[in-house]
């Protein structure tokens, strides 16, 4: 039996002081619970015993079910973005970048349309593996299934993607206009987009995480994506 008795409430919804470490075990017992039984069928005392917390500790950190689903989504969501780091280097893999392609420039050199595409189709392939993370993909399949039955849980839906994806990008997308590279006047609509149809041939190609992708197809999602901004953004 456990002893952990609930800590005395601060704001609404939080335990007074901080316990990152049992929120952070309560949020991933909640994502094996809700992946496993689905949200109608997860219990919070399920979650509790699988945090090893009372169920008290629980609500005093994240208040009811629905809001802890929500973490929960939240939680995977900055997870699997967490390579995007603010000092992540945007610039091409080399084991992963053709030598050559539609939109580059003469000899592929640094500085030109090549190079501009190089960087896009790395950042493609950055996206696709967040994307197409195991877990955040079946949490993402189980969000769509539940949210006619329970529109509250219509945020989980709202924010799509790690907003990390598009502020590196709009980072690099300002960046190579600075350099006379591209000609992109709004880098965030423009980094959006990009990020969209990146997620919707993704998505579509894996049948929502169901089915690996492949490299060639990855590949080629990205670089089709590449080419048409290129294209469209170049000087």
């Amino acid at each position: 039996m456990r002893t952990d008795s609930a800590p005395r409430r601060g704001a609404v919804g939080r335990p007074a002081g901080p316990q990152p470490a049992k929120r952070q075990a309560i949020l991933e017992a909640a994502v094996a619970v809700f992946l496993r039984e689905g949200y109608t069928r997860a219990s919070v005392d399920v979650i509790a015993d699988e945090a090893r917390v009372s169920k008290q500790t629980v609500y005093n950190h994240f208040g009811d079910k629905q809001r802890l689903f929500l973490a929960a989504v939240e939680g995977e969501r900055e997870r699997v973005a967490a390579d995007f780091t603010p000092d992540a280097d945007l610039e091409p893999d080399p084991d992963s970048q053709p030598n050559s392609g539609p939109g580059h420039g003469p000899g592929g050199g640094a500085g030109g349309a090549g190079d501009v595409r190089a960087a896009l189709v790395a950042f493609g392939h950055r996206v696709l593996r967040v994307l197409l993370d195991e877990r955040a993909s079946a949490l993402r399949r189980l969000v769509i299934a539940e949210v006619a039955r329970h529109p509250s849980l219509r945020p989980a839906c709202a924010d799509g993607e790690p907003q990390q994806l598009v502020s590196h990008l709009v980072a690099l997308l300002t960046r190579r206009t600075e350099r006379g590279e591209l000609d992109v006047d709004d880098p965030a609509t423009v980094a959006r987009q990009f990020v969209a149809l990146l997620v919707q041939q993704g998505l579509h190609q894996s049948m929502y995480g169901t089915r690996p992708l492949p490299g060639h197809e990855a590949a080629a999602i990205c670089e089709k994506a590449a080419d048409l901004f290129v294209r469209a953004y170049r000087r």
